[in-house]
């Protein structure tokens, strides 16, 4: 049973969630719609996005990702093999954490 204390902190963490994902959005749509071929950039924002567990966060993520490819291709296949490692990694103890705290 999920207290209200922990309830407050569970929205809490979605809200910091939604907006690190508004603030990323804006960054990508720039990224995208600029056509920016700054591979840093792009490299450090996927790092960023990356720890948006939320499935726009996801979706996100992807998009760049997809716009990253049409410029880098090998790039984008080793990148995001490495991150798939690490998001299900970090996710997977994400919600062990949230799970003791019921």
């Amino acid at each position: 049973m999920i207290n209200e204390s922990s309830s407050s902190l569970t929205n809490d963490i979605l809200k910091c969630y939604e907006d690190i994902y508004n603030t990323y959005y804006k960054i990508v749509e720039n990224i995208i719609n600029n056509s920016i071929r700054d591979e840093e950039l792009i490299k450090d924002t996927l790092d960023h996005i990356i720890y948006i567990y939320t499935e726009k966060g996801f979706d996100l993520y992807i998009k760049l990702l997809f716009y990253y490819a049409t410029f880098n291709v090998e790039a984008t296949y080793k990148y995001i093999s490495d991150l798939k490692i690490l998001r299900e990694k970090d996710y997977r103890a994400y919600v062990k954490k949230l799970e003791k705290q019921k």
